[in-house]
């Protein structure tokens, strides 16, 4: 009888990029979400969607859970290199919000970032917000890395789409653009990227490059279908992260959600 031969698998490191993020009220849990870590000056800054945080639709102001109770706590799942480690701060401090949202636009902007500093040592994948070089074009295709309907037993879920909008025009003039996508509840806050593989032509200085490795391009985070009865989903651009850590890096009044500790699991 032949020994048993073992492979070794192999996780993309997207896979652990994007964190899994429970809403409660108390002890209540009212939703599931996705986050990412983005760096700032002062530390961490964990960027997800305001609806999110708030429990509220971002054009209504309608309170969105079934509890009709909105969130004053929020859980991150963080993984360690032996288990998960979950963290919980609380969402109001010295009675102002913990999150930052965009500089101009405010809650319009479906996107807040909270400055996290204790967790520097626990934090082991960043998404760079530089402008980078790729084109993006209509059609594209791109990633929606998160977690859908809570599953966050092992690693984040990917889901394909397409770019639906001229992603050089502003959706709702708005910094914004649209994918053909069928994400679901859970994935609002899902890191959104073009991977390119090895071989894949993209078109750079007006000259066309054939890829020599993988590259990864991130390109926004991702808020909900804009509707529940179409795949069409908002994307919010790389430049609105790239204003909250601006805003968390020059503002001196910046509330730190610097709280309770972490528990195994």
């Amino acid at each position: 009888m032949h020994e048993k031969e073992v492979v070794g698998g192999k996780i993309h490191p997207l896979s652990v990029t994007t964190v899994f993020i429970e809403m409660l009220f108390n002890e209540t849990l009212l939703a599931t979400g996705t986050a990412f870590f983005v760096s700032s000056n002062k530390g961490p800054v964990l960027i997800t969607n305001w609806h999110n945080l708030t429990g509220r639709n971002p054009e209504t102001n309608e309170c969105l859970s079934k509890h009709c109770a909105v969130p004053n706590l929020v859980r991150v799942k963080l993984l360690g290199p032996h288990q998960p480690l979950w963290f919980k701060f609380d969402l109001e401090r010295n009675g102002k919000p913990v999150w930052v949202e965009h500089s101009i636009y405010g809650a319009q902007v479906d996107v807040v970032g909270v400055l996290l500093p204790e967790l520097k040592e626990y934090v082991m994948h960043y998404v760079g917000i530089d402008e980078g070089w790729c084109r993006l074009d209509v059609a594209d295709r791109v990633h929606i890395v998160g977690y859908p309907f809570g599953i966050h037993d092992n690693f984040a879920i990917w889901a394909t789409g397409f770019v639906a909008s001229e992603p050089e025009t502003d959706y709702r003039n708005l910094p914004a653009f649209l994918v053909d996508c069928r994400a679901r509840k859970g994935q609002s806050g899902s890191l959104v990227l073009s991977l390119i593989k090895p071989g894949d032509a993209k078109l750079h200085h007006g000259k066309l490059w054939a890829a020599q490795k993988e590259m990864v391009h991130y390109l926004g985070i991702y808020s909900g279908r804009i509707n529940k009865d179409s795949d069409l989903g908002i994307v919010w651009k790389k430049g609105v992260l790239r204003d909250i850590v601006n805003t968390i890096n020059t503002s001196r009044d910046i509330v730190s959600a610097m709280s309770s500790t972490f528990s195994g699991v």
